[in-house]
């Protein structure tokens, strides 16, 4: 797999863990919109981290990509980035929004409020999370999603970059995507493999 070490160790832990138990036929993944924090490339901090006015119009512009998908409810992280996020998006499809704790960013501690440039995943911040510990609660996030059937989750980069190491696809996407990991506000149409096929990650 083509992506950085530390992504390696959370493909590890996530094996070591069980991986996604909960059976599913698919569901969809958005990353919550820009916040001054990713404007800033700052690490945000538990709390406290609220969509700027870009973030809001990613979160409007994905609305309407998921108004006719087949899902029944949102889950979402109950960062306010996130829960924003699902709140916009809800707004052009009539679904409920659901939270859940579990799908957090990682907590970085006493690392909040530092440049996010070269961020040492692999190390453990002082008073923060683990990357294990990390990866252990984003999956429990997500297969409690999953157990509602068609869903869509509401999360963070850290989130997707777990799910990504879980199904075995690489950091980055290929060039033709572009250089970043998830952009923001960006939903994603996640299906797992037929046959003896692969996990599949589409834009929508």
């Amino acid at each position: 797999m083509d992506t950085p070490e530390w992504h390696k160790k959370m493909a590890e832990f996530a094996g070591k863990h069980g991986g996604i138990t909960t059976p599913t036929k698919g569901f969809y993944f958005v990353r919550h919109g820009e916040t001054f924090y990713n404007d800033a490339q700052v690490i945000q901090p538990v709390m406290g981290s609220q969509l700027n006015a870009s973030g809001k119009a990613q979160a409007e512009k994905a609305g309407p990509k998921l108004k006719d998908r087949k899902f029944d409810a949102y889950y979402a992280s109950d960062q306010e980035r996130a829960w924003m996020t699902a709140q916009i998006i809800a707004s052009h499809c009539g679904r409920p929004v659901h939270p859940n704790p579990d799908l957090r960013e990682r907590d970085w501690g006493r690392w909040a409020g530092r440049s996010n440039i070269d961020l040492q995943w692999a190390e453990s911040p002082e008073r923060g999370e683990t990357l294990e510990e990390f990866v252990v609660r984003t999956l429990r996030g997500i297969n409690a999603a999953l157990e509602n059937g068609d869903v869509t989750v509401v999360a963070h980069g850290g989130t997707f970059a777990v799910l990504l190491a879980v199904i075995g696809h690489p950091l980055r996407r290929p060039e033709k995507y572009g250089a970043r990991v998830l952009d923001n506000a960006a939903p994603m149409h996640v299906t797992p493999p037929e046959g003896d096929g692969a996990w599949k990650v589409e834009a929508l």
